[in-house]
């Protein structure tokens, strides 16, 4: 048993590794540690959407006075995906409905410092996600 411990740190610390040579220390902090992942079950709107790769993503969102107070997010999604949906939920939080649905994948991309070109379309599923939730707000 130790020694498959052993093994499994080793190949977990090499993968680390390789990550660190293509994303940022901000995009393998939210993949490892997402905030505001789950359901809200009592959210004020919500949906979900599929990308070009086939990952889901589901965004919850509860207003107080006008402005996001709640926000979650869902996903089966790779690395990337979680680490946009996680640091969008983390650039939405506090906005009013009308600056989050202005929030852009350029800004995502800005705050998680960079993504590889190949997931960018990772950023574009996130912030489409979230405006398709703020859409279904009268």
């Amino acid at each position: 048993m130790s020694h498959d411990k052993e093994m499994f740190d080793e190949l977990e610390g090499l993968a680390l590794e390789q990550a660190q040579k293509m994303y940022s220390a901000t995009v393998i902090d939210h993949f490892q540690n997402p905030r505001n992942y789950g359901e809200l079950p009592d959210a004020d709107c919500y949906t979900y959407m599929s990308g070009i790769c086939g990952d889901t993503i589901g965004i919850y969102v509860g207003l107080t006075d006008g402005r996001i107070g709640r926000i979650g997010f869902v996903t089966n999604g790779c690395g990337p995906t979680i680490a946009c949906s996680s640091a969008l939920t983390c650039l939405a939080n506090g906005l009013t409905v009308a600056e989050a649905r202005s929030l852009s994948s350029a800004q995502l991309i800005a705050y998680l410092d960079g993504l590889p070109l190949e997931n960018t379309h990772c950023a574009d599923l996130a912030v489409n996600t979230l405006k398709g939730a703020l859409a279904k707000i009268e």
